[in-house]
């Protein structure tokens, strides 16, 4: 597992960095937790960098549901490696 693979980060990055990405903490606390737990061998912040970066910077405006397409997006990652 990598140094990225940590709570903090993540979160500070959804927060600050993802555009219009609707942040709440206890809710995205627990979904990246879910994350981690579930997805251990993904490097999870750099496939939400890779994420936001796909969409042109503009996820929201492309996908209904930020935090299912997040998830699906990793779950692929997954299957990638």
């Amino acid at each position: 597992m990598t140094t990225e693979n940590t709570a903090e980060p993540i979160l500070d990055y959804l927060r600050h960095h993802l555009p219009r990405y609707p942040f709440q903490h206890e809710l995205d606390a627990a979904f990246v937790d879910e994350l981690l737990a579930d997805f251990q061998q993904v490097d999870i912040l750099g496939e939400i960098k890779a994420f936001r970066w796909y969409f042109d910077n503009q996820p929201a405006a492309k996908v209904k549901s930020l935090r299912v397409a997040l998830r699906r997006w990793i779950a692929n990652a997954r299957a990638r490696n």
